[in-house]
């Protein structure tokens, strides 16, 4: 199982569209974010492994969208404590690395 802590540094204009794709994917949530008329181009995510789909490749998946700027990892916690996602290897370390090989996009 990981719980990934990431900030999520974008144009203030581009945040609804990130938002919204960000709602679709079931294993985010938007823990903080300035209201719209305070928006600084920030917003904090936790991202924690789904059934389907490691927490890892949901960051990398976010990194490489075209209006996200920087993705910056402030927390991770890995560990044996439960059963591993479709897509992740047994290592619960191993997705350490390169992001785009990560990604679906």
């Amino acid at each position: 199982m990981s719980i990934l802590g990431l900030i999520v540094r974008a144009r203030p204009a581009d945040l609804p569209d990130i938002r919204r794709r960000l709602a679709a994917l079931a294993q985010v949530d938007v823990a903080d974010s300035p209201d719209e008329d305070n928006a600084d181009g920030r917003l904090v995510l936790v991202i924690e492994d789904s059934a389907e789909r490691s927490a890892a490749a949901t960051m990398a998946d976010i990194a490489v969208w075209p209006q996200v700027l920087n993705t910056s990892l402030v927390y991770e916690y890995s560990g044996p404590d439960s059963p591993a996602t479709g897509d992740a290897p047994n290592d619960y370390t191993a997705w350490r690395g390169s992001l785009r090989p990560k990604s679906a996009t």
